[in-house]
């Protein structure tokens, strides 16, 4: 078992984890997109369009997030397709699309992991939620076998047109009621600077 074979079920029968949907940020500080971003997304959709979750990952996603990279250097390392294996008989293994990690300037994924951000494309992400989750379950477990811990870790499901927010507590995971879209960039940037 791996990181994308998880249901919602397998989170509660196996961790205890049980899922709640709720509204997580109702006082974002929307941010202003750098012109580079802007710039960035207006190429992209003008240029060839993406046919695979590696390109939407590559073109529109890695956009967003480098840009939240950029604003918090001194917090934050953006790692991409990189394995997180926290604990591979629980089947907390797997390679995450993106995450973050609360060090600047590393080179390898150390604790603290604070944000997963999985890429789907061309299927419903709600049906990731559950891959997402289990991301955000082994981030914690590594967090843990590094003497690290994060109380609240939070995770993301993209299409690069729909963002859903996640957020694991103790044993409740809190999926967003509310979405976010590129085309309110300033909103989705505000979210990810208060996870920040």
């Amino acid at each position: 078992m791996a990181y994308r074979d998880f249901k919602l079920a397998d989170l509660e029968n196996r961790f205890g984890v049980h899922q709640h949907q709720a509204y997580l940020f109702d006082k974002i500080k929307p941010i202003q997109p750098s012109d580079w971003l802007v710039e960035t997304l207006r190429k992209k959709r003008s240029g060839i369009r993406p046919t695979t979750e590696k390109a939407v990952s590559e073109s529109t996603i890695s956009a967003i997030l480098t840009e939240v990279q950029e604003r918090n250097q001194d917090k934050l390392t953006l790692f991409s397709g990189e394995n997180l294996n926290a604990d591979r008989a629980a089947g907390l293994n797997g390679e995450i699309d993106f995450l973050f990690v609360n060090r600047p300037d590393v080179f390898e994924i150390l604790a603290p992991v604070i944000n997963i951000t999985e890429a789907k494309f061309n299927q419903a992400i709600e049906r990731s939620i559950a891959q997402a989750a289990a991301q955000m379950i082994g981030a914690r477990v590594f967090n843990q076998k590094n003497n690290t811990t994060v109380v609240t870790i939070f995770g993301c499901v993209t299409n690069a047109n729909q963002w859903i927010f996640l957020k694991l507590e103790n044993n409740q995971l809190f999926i967003d009621k509310s979405e976010y879209s590129p085309t309110n960039l300033a909103e989705l940037l505000g979210v990810f600077q208060e996870i920040v």
